[in-house]
């Protein structure tokens, strides 16, 4: 029976050690933010230069941060302060589907080879109650700044919609930078309507009881090329400013009287900006994109 439980004993310590070595093998998990994926630390906090919490950008230090070669359709898992916070799936460069979980897509796309982008598509319940984001959660933040990467970018609130006459409708945005970055944003007033809509798709008006939705008739112009960007586009907000944006549709389908959501995408550029273009005289041009929703009453 000794002879027996010392064999087992051996057995066990062999077994730990194996897992030791296998864990030693890769990059260990930190206290900062990581992502695991394909059963490897692929990020810690050591290759990330900040990240942008308004759109789940990660910054990183050199675009060799992250492998390019990332799985298509594998999975990946966040970490914060070696706490397993959630999962989610890794996809082509182009996937139409989207996934109900958060999402990376291999090889940068839709952001240059110096972001990490991690999406989450926004979810209604049937009366337009927006569903948790699990990239939203305190541990992430809290372990972002223990090494000062923790950037809260830009927010945006609808404070009203109104109908001027038939199919002339008018939102009043209020633009929000709390973080310790100025930064520079898309201004309809500069680059006009048109083009400020190929960015988006603006304002829509909705009914969840009814499942039905109204859109402005806006035809989007392109840049010229169609992948480029031009500085003059761009407005300042400083650090702890606000700004009241106001865009005007002039023909917008008609809505009855009566409750509803409003939903507005407010637009950055993306895959435009290299990231040498991206630290500009007095601020940083801000990236992503910003979706709203907001309860609002016709009359």
């Amino acid at each position: 029976m000794k002879t027996t439980n010392s064999f087992l004993l051996f057995i066990f310590v062999l077994i730990i050690g194996c897992d030791k070595s296998e864990i030693n093998s890769i990059k260990e998990l930190t206290d900062g933010f990581c992502i695991v994926a394909n059963d490897e630390i692929v990020l810690n906090h050591n290759d990330i230069e900040y990240y942008d919490y308004s759109n789940h950008l990660i910054y990183m230090k050199s675009k060799e941060s992250f492998p390019s070669d990332i799985e298509e359709y594998g999975t990946f898992t966040v970490f914060a302060d070696r706490v397993e916070i959630y999962s989610g799936q890794t996809f082509p460069p182009v996937f139409t589907i989207l996934s109900s979980k958060p999402a990376i897509f291999a090889n940068h796309s839709f952001y240059g080879d110096y972001i990490i982008h991690i999406k989450f598509m926004q979810k209604w319940d049937t009366l337009g109650n927006i569903f948790p984001d699990p990239r939203e959660d305190i541990r992430i933040v809290e372990a972002l700044k223990k090494y000062n990467q923790f950037h809260s970018g830009l927010n945006c609130e609808i404070n009203s919609v109104e109908y001027l006459s038939e199919g002339n409708v008018t939102v009043e945005l209020k633009l929000i930078n709390q973080d310790s970055f100025n930064y520079y944003y898309l201004d309809p007033d500069k680059m006009g309507i048109n083009l400020f809509h190929y960015f988006t798709n603006g304002l829509s008006i909705r009914d969840f009881s009814n499942k039905k939705a109204f859109h402005h008739k806006i035809e989007a112009i392109h840049p010229d090329p169609w992948n480029s960007w031009k500085k003059e586009w761009l407005s300042l907000i400083k650090s702890n400013e606000t700004k009241n944006i106001t865009i005007t549709y002039e023909s917008f389908e008609n809505v009855a009287p009566g409750e509803y959501k409003a939903t507005f995408e407010y637009p950055g550029l993306s895959f435009q900006v290299e990231k040498k273009d991206i630290e500009q005289d007095n601020g940083l041009i801000w990236l992503g994109e910003l979706n709203i929703i907001e309860n609002i009453t016709i009359e």
